[in-house]
This record gives structure tokens, C-alpha cells and sequence, in this order.
């Protein structure tokens, strides 16, 4: 559960499925998720994040890189 001041106790899990397998570049681009391939072309990548700025901040860097991100799920503790 997320503090009063948007920071999250020991990071919240969360898993992103993106569109298209990823390149080495943008794999690189998220140092703190781990990868791992979907059949049917697709990526999924997850770990945990600090709060609601560092989750929004993951978003705009999908959209920066171009890549669509299907799902985005929190995963239990």
C-alpha cells in the first residue's frame, strides 16, 4: 500500500508486456526490470518500482522508445 507521501514500503511488483520483441538497446533501457520473451512476439519485462513518480516515469520511457505496452499489472507480494 502506497504512503501518504506516494512512496511505496519495499517497491511495489510490476509486470509490463510490450509489443515486438526488444532490442539489446532497449533492453538496456531498463537496467532495474527483468526480460523475458513471450511466444507471439511479444516482451515481458518486471521488477519492482518505488512509487508513483518511478511508475510513471517507467511509462514515459516505453513511449519514448516507441514501444506499446500492452498490459501493465501489479504482481502479488
Amino acid at each position: 500500500m502506497a504512503h501518504p507521501s506516494g512512496q511505496y514500503a519495499h517497491g511495489i511488483r510490476y509486470e509490463f508486456v510490450v509489443d515486438g520483441d526488444l532490442s539489446e538497446r532497449a533492453k538496456a533501457a531498463f537496467p532495474d526490470l527483468a526480460v523475458a520473451p513471450i511466444p507471439a512476439t511479444f516482451t515481458r519485462l518486471f521488477g519492482p518500482i518505488d512509487d508513483d513518480t518511478a511508475l510513471r516515469g517507467m511509462l514515459a520511457r516505453f513511449d519514448a522508445l516507441g514501444l506499446t505496452v500492452i498490459e501493465l499489472r501489479r504482481l502479488p507480494d
